[in-house]
């Protein structure tokens, strides 16, 4: 089984690997911050620090040249990748969080390499190899599945986490559509300078305005801002570790590779949870670990087969 070995391939496949370990702290600061922070006001927070985080970054760079350009000439695709995909799945996903086990609804998040798939084979033309994709996607998803389980299957379909396994199904679904949108916007602008900042920069923004609209309605906006240092400094590595930098690379990432082949890496993710557990928690890793790790290998290396045929018709 063949990869590519390109330079561009090899920066694009590390830049997302980063950015997946990023995105492996948000779990566990939003577990720790789910009993003091609504998720309304976590999701303002995320998007609201994330978008000056990365303002910050284009300002000391000298390059806020042509913002205003890829608002207005995607206006369209912003609303439905950032507002709608990424802003409201971002609600959903929180609430089902709440509604279900952390490691089932990781479990079924974990699924948006399909959608993504799906979606760019019909918005970005990415019919390459799409039965080893297929079939990397399933092995990745059982390999994920064994490690957040144990083998312990039942507990995906039971009654009480009926609600919440749904919501965050449809989180995935819906955020899997931003990110293919989002890859779209970018081909589209290549020629900007620094276009993968540019667009995060303006998604966050964009995606915090229906959290807002939602959030002064509720009895969250109140309590806004009443929260000690710790919950701030959580608050703060969330917006802009976990997701203004964490998105920052991934599309750095995604310019260099199909998307889909580079979302293949998101299998990593309960991987790098589980790391973390083992040296933040104390959770020593088990055969579990060992069987989902060999999985996961074997589901990217399916995903991104090098095969010579341009496309399947």
């Amino acid at each position: 089984m063949k990869l590519q070995v390109r330079k561009e391939d090899i920066t694009g496949y590390l830049t997302i690997i980063i950015a997946v370990f990023t995105f492996s702290c948000s779990e566990i600061i939003i577990k720790l911050l789910q009993d003091s922070i609504g998720a309304l006001s976590l999701s303002f927070y995320r998007f609201l620090f994330s978008g000056f985080f990365l303002l910050l970054l284009l300002t000391i760079m000298k390059d806020l040249r042509g913002i205003w350009s890829i608002i207005k000439k995607n206006w369209l695709l912003l609303i439905l990748g950032s507002s709608l995909a990424w802003g409201i799945s971002n609600i959903i996903y929180f609430i089902g969080i709440q509604n279900t086990q952390a490691n089932i609804g990781a479990t079924i998040y974990t699924t948006y390499p399909i959608w993504i798939t799906i979606y760019s084979f019909f918005f970005l033309n990415e019919k390459i190899n799409m039965k080893f994709k297929i079939a990397g996607i399933i092995v990745g998803l059982l390999g994920v599945t064994i490690l957040l389980t144990n083998f312990n299957f039942s507990e995906l379909i039971k009654i009480e986490n009926l609600l919440g396994n749904l919501l965050v199904l449809i989180g995935s679904i819906t955020w899997g559509f931003y990110s293919v949108l989002g890859k779209k916007v970018q081909l589209k602008e290549s020629k900007t300078t620094n276009i993968a900042l540019k667009f995060t920069m303006i998604s966050s923004f964009f995606a915090m305005v229906p959290v807002f609209v939602i959030l002064i309605f509720t009895p969250e906006l109140g309590r806004l801002f009443a929260h000690d240092a710790r919950e701030w400094s959580l608050v703060l590595f969330l917006g802009v570790i976990s997701t203004g930098l964490g998105l920052f690379l991934l599309f750095i990432g995604l310019k260099r590779l199909e998307v889909s082949r580079g979302m293949s890496l998101a299998f990593l993710k309960p991987i790098f949870a589980t790391v973390l557990a083992f040296f933040l928690l104390n959770e020593t890793p088990t055969i579990v670990l060992l069987i989902s790790v060999c999985m996961v290998v074997i589901s990217i290396l399916l995903i991104n087969k090098n095969n010579k045929q341009n496309n399947i018709n």
